[in-house]
């Protein structure tokens, strides 16, 4: 192994690192450490090497970082502030209180990794979680990934930018063109070919503004070793495109999410068309314009159904290849492994080797096994987990543990790449993300009994016996579920009020593979340690989170109880459950108002601070409205509503507990022998939409004196 030469990096990464010599990852460093960031010396070896590996040991009073890349250098980092100094950077909570001197590594560490990609995002990632999301945000999330060793992110902002200037090229008209391009909370569903338009239109300024981040996000990215998956063209195109371009094979792309009212897909233009090639070439040579080449390309032409009538699957995805490949030689087209797609129809249309599968809810409906390793083409083991952006405590954890290896260990191991996350919303659960990104870094299951322990001592510092005892139950209950279910049970406080109530969007689920006594026994093991922990923001995250969770638990039982008397024709039984229900209501609201990660103010706050002028930012902040509504117009409400439900404060204590007291009131009336109908909750839905009230968009109080005064107030008798 040989030191690169210094002079080569100082031409590498000038543009960046300003003439300094320092590798990209060492300014990382120096954001997450500051001066103690001048203990650690990084060096970047020869990667010839088979396989990634990182090196860390102690020399002349400093703790050298090595690797064969920035990522395996970043994950290094990682190793030993976690395994040697008890610190975390987490998806929700930091706890960097480095001790005064480094501990010393010895002897000295040497890990590979089995897996040649390390992938992050799924499209819906961008919408449920980074809508809005400024520069400032970017740069610390490239930095998390960076520290976890991820080298192959889903990037697709600034999309617009490309479709425009492609569209501009073929004389469609502006107009056309910006009733294509959707609002910023819905691009993923754009890209995906489920819906155009929808949310705009958007301005020129944000379009630009979209682009601007967009470079600047992969500049970073590159710098730091990692290779970007841009969103390649698949024959997606406006639906205006078919009375425009008559002579064309383009195809209606039928609707989405809802029958006769649900979102109108964009058109397919059909591969073997003379102007797929014509506009594929323009798209890509735009989209390399603005962005630079890169080594994978995303785009999934029958995503959730869409019209594949007249179609030959295997042809096109030959051409829709060969256009990826005309454009950049080096391209791999990376596709999403989710409901039967791709299909085994469209896979015998590409080229193997230029392409990568990534099996995007491993954890739970894995696809690798049943396709037998999808014939031979390089695969990538993924965990989906949350849905929509949900908040709620879940996981498989045994599977994310257990899964990586069995499936490198099986006969079709020999073509699986890598490993990933592809959650739809990722500021949930951070336990799932440093599990994952862990196993990345072995050939063997990860060990539980041992990695458990480790992740709470990293979380809080040398951890007190209490808190991995209650770490040992949450692992045994909310983050064991048993089954394959689309990501965490709800919360009966975000479905609408009704008799029987058992979900609260459309296919949701209200859950419990748990006892629910058992995690309130977590909660107070984990509170004893409030005197030691209580300062660390990770402590005070975990406490909100499991609080929030057993709070949401216990209230499900109440509202049963509240069924119960109605059903029995007891008002007052029924007026004492129901008046104990809002109240869990509110004190929940008030619990999750002591967390950023739990406001709803910071969500609109973010949405509007995102847009361009006044006009935009009432848009926008419809757009971040609807999203955790509705989802859509009232044909898609039908179908999705709910499905991106928050518990969050604002939403506890604003729309839903408004929605349980119209409810409420309906049920009082029943038993008074009236015949009332179940409230209009669409209605009341769409008129909170349209609203402009400002919520907190800071923290308020003491997340670990809340969450006790709670706890005695509910479960200390129990």
């Amino acid at each position: 192994m040989l030191l690169i030469g210094l002079s080569f990096l100082a031409v590498d990464f000038r543009s960046y690192a300003l003439g300094s010599e320092k590798l990209p990852v060492e300014f990382t460093m120096e954001r997450m450490l500051g001066s103690r960031s001048s203990e650690f010396i990084c060096q970047l070896l020869d990667n010839t090497a088979e396989a990634e590996f990182f090196e860390i040991e102690s020399l002349n009073g400093k703790i050298v970082l090595r690797g064969n890349s920035q990522p395996a250098i970043g994950y290094a980092l990682n190793y030993y502030l976690t395994n040697y100094c008890h610190c975390q950077v987490s998806r929700a909570g930091i706890n960097l209180g480095l001790p005064a001197a480094l501990p010393e590594v010895n002897p000295a560490v040497h890990k590979e990794t089995p897996f040649k990609y390390r992938y992050f995002y799924n499209y819906c990632t961008y919408n449920y979680a980074k809508s809005f999301w400024s520069w400032d945000q970017w740069e610390k999330e490239i930095d998390w990934l960076i520290l976890h060793g991820i080298n192959m992110p889903l990037a697709v902002l600034g999309t617009e930018a490309v479709w425009q200037n492609t569209l501009r090229h073929f004389n469609i008209p502006d107009e056309a063109i910006a009733r294509f391009i959707p609002g910023p909370a819905y691009t993923a569903w754009w890209l995906m070919g489920n819906l155009e338009g929808w949310g705009g239109p958007v301005s020129q300024p944000w379009i630009d503004q979209q682009r601007d981040l967009q470079k600047k996000v992969i500049a970073r990215m590159r710098e730091l070793g990692m290779t970007p998956v841009f969103q390649g063209f698949y024959g997606m195109v406006p639906d205006t495109l078919r009375t425009m371009f008559p002579a064309a094979r383009i195809s209606y792309g039928g609707l989405w999410a809802g029958d006769e009212e649900g979102f109108r897909r964009p058109a397919f233009l059909d591969p073997s068309d003379p102007l797929f090639a014509e506009m594929a070439s323009v798209y890509y040579a735009e989209l390399h314009r603005l962005y630079g080449k890169t080594g994978f390309y995303g785009g999934d032409p029958f995503h959730e159904g869409g019209n594949t009538k007249d179609i030959n699957i295997i042809k096109s995805a030959s051409l829709i290849q060969k256009s990826m490949l005309d454009a950049n030689p080096d391209a791999i087209w990376a596709l999403q492994g989710w409901w039967d797609n791709p299909t085994d129809e469209l896979l015998r249309g590409v080229i193997r080797e230029k392409t990568l599968v990534l099996d995007l809810y491993a954890e739970g409906n894995p696809q690798w096994e049943r396709r037998k390793g999808f014939e031979g083409i390089p695969w990538v083991w993924c965990s989906l987990l949350n849905f929509g952006g949900k908040v709620g405590m879940y996981s498989r954890i045994d599977q994310l543990a257990g899964e990586p290896a069995r499936a490198l260990a099986s006969e079709y191991g020999s073509n699986l790449k890598g490993i990933g996350m592809m959650m739809e919303g990722d500021l949930t659960n951070p336990v799932n993300y440093e599990l994952v990104f862990d196993a990345a870094w072995s050939r063997q299951p990860v060990n539980l009994d041992l990695w458990i322990p480790g992740f709470v001592t990293s979380r809080y510092g040398p951890a007190a016996k209490p808190a991995i005892d209650a770490w040992n139950i949450i692992r045994q209950t909310a983050l064991n579920c048993p089954r394959a279910q689309e990501g965490t049970s709800e919360s009966i406080f975000c479905a609408r009020g009704d008799t029987g109530v058992n979900k609260a969007w459309r296919w949701g689920f209200i859950y419990r593979y748990y006892e629910p006594e058992k995690l309130q026994e977590a909660l107070k093991l984990l509170l004893s340690c409030a005197g030691e922990l209580g300062a660390k923001d990770t402590y005070q995250y975990d406490v909100t989170d499991i609080c929030r969770q057993v709070i949401s638990n216990y209230a499900y039982d109440v509202y049963g109880e509240m069924m119960t008397a109605f059903k029995q024709g007891n008002a007052p039984e029924f007026n004492r459950k129901s008046a104990a229900f809002l109240q869990l209501m509110d004190d929940q609201d008030r619990l999750l108002s002591t967390r950023k990660e739990f406001l709803l103010g910071a969500w609109l706050e973010a949405s509007k601070s995102n847009a361009t002028n006044d006009a935009e930012r009432a848009l926008f902040e419809q757009n971040a409205r609807t999203l955790i509504t509705v989802w859509g117009n009232q044909g898609v409400a039908g179908e999705l509503h709910e499905y991106a439900n928050r518990e969050w404060a604002g939403m506890v204590g604003g729309l839903y507990i408004n929605r349980w007291k119209a409810f409420i009131e309906v049920t009082k009336q029943r038993l008074q022998g009236m015949e009332v109908p179940l409230p209009d909750y669409y209605a009341m839905e769409a008129e909170w939409v349209r609203k402009t009230d400002v919520y907190p968009n800071q923290p308020s109080g003491d997340p670990v004196a809340v969450a006790n005064e709670l706890f005695i107030k509910y479960f200390n008798s129990k």
